[in-house]
């Protein structure tokens, strides 16, 4: 939850995507589809020796039931102890440098021109109501709906910016499933819209003591006020930081526990609602390799992944970050994970990609 890294984060996604949608598309491809394997070996070194995350296991989620359909749930309010707090970490975040402060070369110095067009809508979202740091605020958008998350509330609004339920405090989504998911609302929410299957996944954890979980509700109809598949998956520690991709095979998680945590959740079988899907795991020992976290890829746009693409993870390597790490890079992960035979599912390393210098640490 370092605000440094989610900022550093969210610039690695953007310039991922760029490589992504500039890279060329197979002649073999009967339709046109971004190319979104490894850059070339012209801008990214393949890694010598082979670096992989450890596989887990395969297992399932321990608790499961069908919501009534949220419009007829009540919001519950925050709790006055859970306000105006700071979420604590759960890995070690890197803050001490390995080297004196580098300028950053991309840095901009100059405010470019306008060239964006105005939105065609524009509405105030939710507060940080319960004045939690860092707020960490999500959102997606559907077809017809908004709805946004944060530390630790949700709301959901119309297109045009009437407010359809909430706000309401992020447990609200749980009440009636017991356990953890129900009793706690301890931060880090997802949203995300699975435009493959018109659906909407709202996410939250538990922290207060293991076991841990990685509270998953899963709408049943593209309707977001409506009834919810919900699942308490486990964790072997504390879930921290938790992002999430809508992939055509999974729904990909990564976390911060004590290494780094790397999930696939058997999408097909969540979108039926069936109570035991498959959860195939890996961890990553935190190294320069991973960073401080890595970042599942997600599905936007009309184009898909070609047919049996893995899912990407990035991470960021920073030479002056803490973990002595030999340049300044972005590191590409797979993830491919068979549903047929789970042991045959893999999390490697990739291609690291060289970037311009950068600091990960505030001098």
């Amino acid at each position: 939850m370092n605000k440094h890294a989610t900022r550093l984060l969210n610039s690695v996604v953007v310039v991922v995507l760029m490589i992504m949608a500039i890279a060329p598309v197979s002649a073999a491809q009967a339709t046109p589809s971004p190319k979104i394997d490894a850059p070339s070996a012209s801008v990214a070194q393949p890694p010598t020796p082979a670096v992989s995350g450890t596989y887990d296991g395969v297992s399932t989620a321990v608790q499961f039931d069908v919501s009534p359909p949220l419009r007829s749930i009540r919001p519950l309010s925050v709790r006055e102890e859970d306000k105006d707090r700071e979420i604590p970490e759960g890995l070690v975040d890197v803050t001490q440098s390995d080297s004196p402060h580098t300028p950053d070369a991309a840095l901009q110095s100059a405010i470019g021109p306008a060239l964006m067009p105005p939105p065609v809508v524009n509405f105030d979202g939710p507060s940080n109501l319960s004045n939690v740091s860092p707020p960490d605020p999500v959102g997606d958008v559907g077809p017809n709906h908004y709805v946004a998350m944060s530390n630790l509330s949700f709301q959901i609004f119309n297109k045009t910016g009437t407010s359809l339920y909430g706000p309401a405090a992020n447990n609200t989504l749980w009440s009636g499933f017991g356990g953890p998911c129900e009793t706690e609302n301890a931060g880090d929410p997802i949203v995300l819209y699975d435009q493959l299957a018109d659906r909407w996944l709202l996410t939250q954890f538990s922290d207060s003591s293991a076991p841990y979980y990685n509270c998953v509700a899963l709408s049943t109809s593209p309707d977001p006020t409506g009834t919810y598949y919900r699942w308490a998956f486990s964790a072997p520690a504390f879930p921290d930081y938790p992002k999430y991709g809508v992939w055509p095979d999974a729904y990909y998680i990564s976390t911060r526990e004590t290494d780094i945590g790397a999930y696939a959740l058997n999408r097909v079988q969540m979108l039926a609602g069936n109570p035991t899907p498959q959860v195939v795991s890996f961890h990553v020992t935190q190294n320069y390799n991973a960073g401080n976290g890595l970042l599942p890829s997600d599905v936007d746009g009309s184009q898909l992944p070609p047919m049996g693409s893995p899912n990407y993870f990035v991470g960021t390597m920073d030479d002056g970050g803490g973990l002595s790490a030999p340049q300044d890079a972005l590191s590409l992960w797979k993830f491919h994970v068979d549903w047929v035979t789970p042991a045959n599912s893999t999390f490697t390393l990739a291609s690291t990609m060289p970037v311009a210098a950068f600091d990960s640490i505030f001098p």
